[in-house]
């Protein structure tokens, strides 16, 4: 049996611990009303955030797939322009290639003209020689023949060559091939000025009227050149092979025949002196 000091004395610890417990159990539940109100606070800013956070998600998942969207639209873009400027490129590449061959079609056409144009001035040199050489023959040739009268002889120059004309009644006889002496004489004059002359090609033609047998005036034509060839080739130095010979008839006329004045004048012998013209053929053929 406890005693009523020591019941009153566990009763007052007993209190005491109640009073104890009392303040701990408040306390305890007024750190978890005050930590739970923390919480409530942080979980409120943490679904903010989380909300905020997915809806930025979701803002840069859109953006991502737009910019998805544009960036293959772009390279897309990229492939096909870098395709055409590849072509472009090409295209550039090819034009350049065919610039550079009509370069160099141009340059070897410019080497062709120029050397056609170098040809051509010596070319023009050499007619030029020609037609001076000429010229001076031609006045050689008056100054030898200019005993004969101008109606018997005449010396000019055509496309080039010295004519030296010789009537008939300068030379022969109507219907004859025999050559008279002084005919002889003005033939063998012209001979010897034409035997230092050895870059000239002599080429005598025998021309008649249009009187008698065309037959007759071929053979009279011919047999009168050659009577030429053969004065020339007893009586000077001249080479053969610068003579050629040949009778025209009544064929090449330089006159009208139907007067005795025209006739006279196309019975003639022609002496046709020509310049050596290999030179200038070499020259043309290159």
């Amino acid at each position: 049996m406890v005693s009523k000091k020591k019941f009153e004395a566990l009763d007052a610890q007993r209190n005491k611990t109640i009073d104890s417990l009392s303040v701990v159990l408040n306390s305890t539940r007024d750190d978890y009303n005050k930590h739970r109100q923390i919480y409530a606070r942080d979980a409120k800013q943490k679904e903010y955030w989380i909300d905020s956070v997915s809806a930025e998600i979701k803002r840069l998942s859109a953006d991502t797939l737009n910019l998805s969207t544009s960036l293959r639209k772009a390279i897309s873009n990229y492939e096909a322009e870098r395709k055409k400027l590849t072509e472009v490129e090409k295209r550039l590449n090819e034009k350049d290639a065919e610039q550079k061959k009509r370069n160099r079609q141009i340059d070897s056409l410019q080497q062709i003209l120029l050397v056609k144009q170098n040809r051509l001035a010596q070319l023009e040199q050499m007619i030029e020689k020609n037609k001076d050489e000429a010229a001076n023959l031609k006045k050689i040739l008056n100054e030898a023949l200019k005993s004969f009268d101008a109606s018997e002889l005449n010396v000019y120059i055509k496309d080039g060559k010295v004519y030296v004309a010789m009537e008939e009644k300068l030379l022969f006889k109507s219907g004859s091939s025999a050559i008279d002496k002084r005919g002889k004489e003005a033939i063998i004059k012209l001979g010897k000025i034409l035997e230092t002359n050895i870059e000239t090609e002599i080429l005598i033609e025998g021309h008649t009227d249009n009187v008698g047998a065309d037959a007759f005036n071929w053979k009279l034509s011919n047999e009168r050149a050659l009577s030429v060839v053969q004065i020339l080739t007893e009586n000077t130095k001249i080479l053969p092979e610068r003579i050629t010979a040949s009778g025209r008839g009544m064929h090449k006329p330089v006159a009208d025949n139907s007067s005795p004045e025209g006739k006279q004048k196309n019975r003639r012998i022609e002496i046709i002196l020509v310049p050596k013209l290999n030179s200038l053929y070499d020259l043309m053929n290159k």
